[in-house]
């Protein structure tokens, strides 16, 4: 009994360390996605993202099929992990329904968030002026995502939390692709945007959740605007 005891311990040891790693694996590789680091129609291996995470294949297949799942990856039927190529009407919807949930989480942040929140939205802020001085493009939009979940995190909402995270993490390879060429942060855009930030902030501050909600779905808009401009779209 003593035995079999000790076994059951080690096999429930053994899955929760491959749990582990497949929520590490996972983790990272959404990461990587919402970073940018991989473009749309990139095609991936277990083998080269085992290598990239520093783990083995099998917690990597499990975190692939997740995204997958996610629409984040599309397995296809040779096997092949392609970053999906969305088309124009796709994207035109994500950020359609950006504008909707973004702006109706800034609404709810400004009535419960907390003061630590907001100053997380500040700091964050402050770092993304200090990418423009720097004409730092690439920070300034790592950053943008940042914000954006810090404002998701202030709205107190798991739903919107995971709404925002998988519809930015859909966008995020097409906003990548956009900033491959030279980007200079001296464009009015990037300015204009830490503007509306700022607005949106004291729109929470204020607990004006109407004002915090027009200002966040205009945000997103002048942003979707840039970004098709830099895609060549408009």
């Amino acid at each position: 009994m003593i035995a079999a005891k000790s076994l059951r311990r080690i096999d429930s040891a053994r899955k929760s360390s491959a749990a582990t790693l497949t929520q590490r694996a996972h983790h990272e590789l959404r990461a990587a996605l919402l970073r940018g680091d991989f473009l749309p129609g990139t095609a991936l291996t277990l083998r080269a993202l085992a290598e990239r995470l520093g783990t083995s294949v099998m917690p990597v297949r499990e975190a692939v099929s997740r995204l997958a799942a996610e629409q984040a990856l599309e397995l296809q039927p040779n096997r092949a992990i392609v970053v999906p190529e969305l088309g124009r009407r796709e994207i035109d919807e994500l950020w359609r329904i950006r504008w909707l949930i973004e702006g109706d989480a800034a609404a709810l942040a400004a009535e419960v968030a907390t003061p630590e929140d907001i100053d997380s939205l500040v700091e964050v802020t402050a770092e993304m002026w200090q990418a423009v001085r720097d004409g730092d493009a690439r920070t300034f939009v790592k950053d943008t995502g940042i914000w954006a979940m810090h404002l998701a995190k202030a709205s107190h909402s798991s739903p919107f939390m995971g709404y925002i995270s998988n519809v930015r993490l859909r966008c995020a390879p097409h906003i990548a692709q956009a900033f491959g060429g030279r980007v200079s942060a001296d464009d009015p855009f990037f300015r204009f945007s830490l503007q509306l930030q700022e607005q949106i902030t004291d729109a929470i501050r204020d607990r004006d959740g109407d004002r915090a909600r027009d200002l966040r779905a205009a945000d997103v808009r002048t942003f979707q605007s840039f970004i098709y401009k830099r895609l060549g779209w408009v």
